[in-house]
């Protein structure tokens, strides 16, 4: 389903999204603060480059979990997680069902092999019918 290429860019764009959280809460707790302390600053080009960037990776991954999800999922009850919370829950999806596949997917289901396998049909005895020839048997 995902090449291992793919899974190792997706972990990082995982990783990139934890730390734009972080970032974002730090860097909302510092405007407060030195909005509060009457000092009015603008974020560095640089610390607003690094959002973009990271802000990138986590839509990369937001679009990919919702792609697999309408590929691989399409009935389970994530729709509506996916629906209410968007960017939060791609990181759940991402975490549980694709990198550590601990839920199983809802619309796949594992095919069985059909050649080499052997038929088996039952065989009918005469014996174990109660068959009664008189009332079978082609009147003239």
């Amino acid at each position: 389903m995902i090449t291992k290429p793919l899974l190792n860019f997706l972990i990082v764009c995982f990783w990139a999204s934890i730390a734009l959280i972080v970032l974002q809460i730090i860097v909302s707790f510092r405007t407060f603060f030195l909005f509060y302390l009457g000092i009015e600053t603008e974020p560095h080009i640089l610390l607003l480059g690094t959002i973009i960037l990271l802000s990138t990776l986590w839509i990369f991954l937001f679009l990919f979990t919702l792609y697999f999800f309408f590929k691989y999922d399409r009935y389970s009850k994530s729709g509506i997680f996916f629906l209410f919370f968007h960017l939060i829950y791609a990181l759940i999806y991402f975490y549980r069902v694709i990198w550590q596949q601990k839920r199983e997917l809802s619309g796949s289901y594992e095919s069985e092999p059909v050649l080499g396998n052997t038929i088996h049909l039952e065989t009918d005895d005469p014996e174990d019918f109660d068959y009664d020839e008189d009332e079978h048997s082609n009147k003239k």
